[in-house]
This record gives C-alpha cells, sequence and structure tokens, in this order.
C-alpha cells in the first residue's frame, strides 16, 4: 500500500522565481548581500529584470559573477582614484556631466559584449525613451549597450543612443521592474528588491535618521569653497535634480512593489547615491534583509500553486 501510494504521488514541482531589482546608485549595493544570502540558501532564480544600478548588478550576475565577486567589483570601484578614472567629462555638460563610456568600458572588462541570449539566465532590462516617455524592455543584443542606456541618470549621464531610441536611466519610468516577470508564463511568483523607501517609512524616521556624517574641518572648508561651482553639492542644481527624481520614484516604487510575492527592502537613510565607498554598510544591509526573507521564500517554494491572489510579503530593514 504504501508503495503504491508513492508510485501514485505527482512529484513536487519547482517554482520558477523571478528576480525584480530596483535603481538606487551606491545603496543599490545592498543587492549584492541580497544575492549573496540567496545563493548561499539554493534559492532558484530563473529570470531577473533591473533597472538602473539594478540593471548594472543584474547583468554581472547573468553574465556568470557570483555574489563574492560582485563584493570584489565594489571594492574595486570605491576608491576615488578608480572613481576619477572612470569619470569622463561632458564638455560642454549641456546635456549631462559625463558621457559614461568610461563607466560602459569598466562593464566590458567584466562581461565583454556579451549578448542576452549567452547569458546563464533571462535578463531584462529597462531604460527610458526620453522622447516618448515609454519604457524600453532591452533583452536582445549587447548587454553592455542596454546597461549603459539603463544607467544614464537625467542630468549626470549624457543621454544614450540605444536602438534607435534617446534613453536615459530605466529608475524614470519603472524604479522597480517587477510586471516584466508577472507577465511571463514561465515565472511563477516574483521577489523584489527595493532600496527605495516608501512615504510611510521615511515619515517614521527620526530627524537624527537624516543628519549627515561629520567631517574635518579642511573638508568642509574645501566643500564650501568649491559649492558654487560643484554642481552636485548638497542644494545644487544636480543634486536638487536627483533628489526630485528620487521622490518621484517612491510613489512608482510603492505601487509596483504590490505586484510582488515578497518585497525584500534593504533601506538605508544616510548616504548620496554616489557614496560607493560605504559599499560594505550597504551590502551588509542587503544581507540582513535578505535572511529576515528566507522563511517567507522558503514558504513560497513549498506553497502549491494556487490561482487565487496572494498577499504580498514585505520584509527588510531600515537601517542609519
Amino acid at each position: 500500500m504504501l508503495v503504491a501510494a508513492a508510485l501514485d504521488a505527482s512529484p513536487k514541482q519547482l517554482k520558477r522565481l523571478g528576480l525584480a531589482i530596483s535603481a538606487g546608485g551606491a545603496k543599490g549595493l545592498a543587492h549584492v548581500g541580497v544575492i549573496q544570502v540567496l545563493e548561499e540558501n539554493n534559492i532558484p532564480i530563473a529570470a531577473v529584470s533591473g533597472s538602473s544600478m539594478g540593471a548594472y548588478i543584474g547583468a554581472l550576475w547573468c553574465a556568470g559573477y557570483k555574489g563574492h565577486q560582485l563584493q570584489q567589483l565594489a571594492e574595486e570601484i570605491q576608491t576615488p582614484k578608480v572613481m576619477r578614472k572612470l569619470s569622463d567629462p561632458a564638455i560642454p555638460p549641456s546635456k549631462g556631466l559625463f558621457h559614461g563610456r568610461r563607466g560602459k568600458a569598466h562593464l566590458r572588462r567584466s562581461i565583454g559584449d556579451i549578448t542576452f541570449k549567452q547569458l546563464a539566465r533571462p535578463l531584462y532590462v529597462v531604460t527610458t525613451d526620453i522622447d516618448t516617455n515609454q519604457r524600453i524592455i532591452c533583452n536582445h543584443g549587447k548587454v553592455i549597450d542596454a546597461v549603459h542606456a539603463s544607467c544614464a541618470m537625467p542630468g549626470v549621464i549624457v543621454p544614450v543612443n540605444y536602438q534607435g531610441h534617446r534613453c536615459v536611466d530605466g529608475g524614470v519610468v519603472d524604479p522597480v521592474p517587477i510586471s516584466i516577470l508577472k507577465n511571463r508564463d514561465d515565472i511563477d511568483a516574483v521577489i523584489a528588491i527595493s532600496t527605495i523607501p516608501s512615504f510611510e517609512e521615511i515619515e517614521h524616521c527620526t530627524i537624527d535618521t537624516f543628519k549627515r556624517p561629520k567631517r574635518s574641518r579642511l573638508r568642509r572648508a574645501l566643500s564650501h569653497l568649491l559649492r558654487p561651482i560643484n554642481l552636485l553639492a548638497h542644494g545644487n542644481i544636480i543634486d536638487t535634480f536627483v533628489s526630485s527624481l528620487k521622490a518621484s520614484q517612491i510613489r512608482m516604487a510603492h505601487e509596483s512593489c504590490k505586484h510582488a510575492d515578497i518585497v525584500i527592502k534593504p533601506i538605508s537613510y544616510l548616504g548620496h547615491w554616489y557614496d560607493y565607498h560605504e559599499y560594505d554598510h550597504f551590502i551588509k544591509i542587503g544581507r540582513q534583509a535578505a535572511e529576515q526573507a528566507l522563511p517567507a521564500i522558503r514558504a513560497l517554494l513549498d506553497s502549491t500553486p494556487s490561482n487565487e491572489p496572494q498577499a504580498n510579503h514585505m520584509v527588510g530593514n531600515s537601517l542609519n
């Protein structure tokens, strides 16, 4: 009887999970910590979508880089010397401060001219057609071309000509690209990683959370002297533009995350989008948020398929 029952039992079908990775600049390095925890716990990911920094990290991961190797790459680019080498000022800076070509070349050194078809798992990169305000989903051709377009932050990076479109940062239209994976028939559930806080999370922060770290007198004096010509300085045009973009992303990200099955939110309120030297901190909070999400992910993998809509699980942490 036991043998017959075993023969009649249908094998459990492993769910195909999609991973949507958000925009976030340097804070998006938290995605590396999440990926490390997913790998360490053998969580299967069948497809990936990404905007901006999420596209950059997603491309490296889908090209075969492991979590610890992603951390090594983060360590390499965090020094001021390397960051200067990656800077290619646009003269005159009428369309943006930088061309972003050196950043693209740096990615090429890591993954070469690999195409989407050659990746270890499907990848969908989001960019924005600035002329039509449409979302462009990139999944064919060279990966580095799509990532370059997805990372072209308006005002900072000159718009990128991509397959006949004039493109800017994918986070402008879809900062957490969940719907791309939700609409795929071969994906059973979607896990989202979002470094973008909700309005409620911001409102519940203490005022101390937003205090800037103390700097030496020399650095404060130098910063004060350079402020009139430093467009990235606090309160200047690029800083204001990027802050406005972040504010617009909050509601988009919040609405998008409602459609994910699990949302991992490694939130840090301190630091700027260009603080790549804080990579250790961001990766740490990514790991912490992913570890909190593991019970929900395992429950999702163990659950039986259902046509009924499921409430999503949102887990994460809010750290200074």
